[in-house]
């Protein structure tokens, strides 16, 4: 199936000889007849040790643990750059890594020439790279430098421009390893804003990065990698959270044995028990996802349990930024919604037209409740999800609009 990653028992392995003796050389076995009893001894380092994971399509998982535990050598096996030692990899469909950007450009030639050839490469012919270089010129935004020799560009320019090349191939399969730390604010606000609308296409993506923030927000589940070695996978907030346990030496605390089993701090929880909220998940169609790009429809889904039957129930929903700030509030009792009965378990979604929010991150509290207030289940930071767009918005509210003049000339002015 288009866009699946398949790894079965897979073991990757590492050999290379020791530094050199002094007799290992052919002048030095001429002269001291020393070379076979000189040999270093090959050595050997365990990458990847048994590694099962299926990756459907259209999903994003995120690799996280310390340097050294395999995750770049996992990327580099899923896009065919290397071969396992043992076990299979199979990946079905047109695979783009974002591991070196611009790391095949040739520096004597010009930046639009390195796109035609780096563009062809990845599965493109002439012509469709040829259709699709405006849009990698703008995306990339080193202006006249396009048609100068890349040996001259800045670092940022290779990266921009080899991001804007990688994503233009439309693959089934992108993988991505740190490639957002590199860059200004400007283009990494780009980039996700362009990788949160492949998602919302069905592009299957595995990301690697040490910023837990963004894999939080950017994955549907994590795998946690230690010395070439799966120690935990699932759902990225409980993976994440026993990551960051471990890296501060409480391995012992917050072990999640479950998705739907959580140790929940009472100052974010509370309620009677009555109406349970099982879990809280943004969805672009039938896909759960927590980037957004801005003004595109999504809808938030609450899955519910009920441990006893209720008459009096009220859903509802509340934005605010990471600092606090109150953004918006809503709930089925002002949307005219009367209740009747809630009996049986299920879900409650509700479902948003237009994002119309400035790019950053939101979290989101979720509640079922009675009309006087009365808590069954009132979970605050349930959620959080990150708006993305192309260019930056001050405050939160990012309309739709168009300017109107009568007097003012402008370039684009017909």
């Amino acid at each position: 199936m288009k866009g699946s990653i398949s790894f079965r028992e897979v073991r990757k392995v590492y050999r290379w000889r020791g530094r050199r003796r002094r007799y290992e050389t052919l002048k030095g076995a001429f002269f001291h007849r020393r070379l076979k009893s000189e040999v270093a001894a090959p050595s050997e380092h365990v990458a990847l040790d048994g590694i099962d994971l299926e990756v459907a399509p259209g999903e994003a998982v995120a690799l996280v643990g310390p340097n050294g535990s395999g995750k770049s050598t996992f990327l580099k096996l899923a896009g065919g750059i290397l071969k396992p030692t043992e076990g299979s990899v199979e990946v079905d469909g047109r695979v783009t890594a974002l591991i070196e950007l611009g790391a095949g450009f040739h520096p004597e030639i010009t930046g639009r020439e390195n796109v035609l050839i780096n563009g062809m490469l990845l599965g493109l012919s002439r012509r469709e790279v040829e259709a699709r270089m405006p849009e990698i010129v703008d995306f990339a935004d080193i202006g006249a430098f396009i048609d100068q020799p890349v040996k001259i560009y800045s670092s940022g320019m290779y990266v921009r421009l080899g991001f804007a090349v990688a994503v233009a191939v439309d693959p089934d399969v992108l993988l991505i390893d740190e490639v957002l730390a590199v860059g200004d604010e400007a283009f990494t606000r780009r980039c996700l804003d362009r990788l949160a609308k492949m998602r919302q296409r069905g592009v299957t993506m595995v990301l690697v990065s040490h910023d837990l923030d963004l894999v939080t927000t950017f994955a549907d589940r994590a795998l946690y990698l230690e010395s070439g070695r799966m120690v935990a996978e699932g759902p990225t907030d409980a993976v994440v959270a026993r990551y960051r346990s471990d890296a501060a030496g409480e391995a012992d605390r917050g072990r999640q044995e479950d998705s739907e089993q959580r140790v929940v701090d009472e100052d974010r929880r509370w309620g009677s028990g009555d109406v349970e909220i099982l879990g809280v998940e943004f969805f672009a169609g039938d896909t759960p996802q927590r980037l957004i790009p801005e003004g595109s429809p999504c809808r938030l889904s609450i899955r519910y349990r009920v441990r006893r039957e209720v008459k009096d129930f009220v859903f509802g929903v509340a934005w605010h930024r990471a600092d606090g700030t109150h953004i918006s509030g809503h709930n089925t009792d002002l949307s005219g919604l009367v209740p009747r009965r809630l009996a049986r378990d299920g879900e409650m979604s509700c479902v948003y037209d237009s994002v119309q929010l400035a790019p950053g991150e939101y979290l989101i509290d979720v509640a079922v409740h009675a009309r006087d207030g009365l808590a069954y289940d009132y979970w605050c930071d349930a959620a959080r999800v990150r708006v993305t767009s192309s260019v930056g918005w001050p405050g939160v509210w990012a309309p739709r609009l168009r300017w109107e003049s009568s007097g003012p000339e402008w370039e684009d002015d017909t």
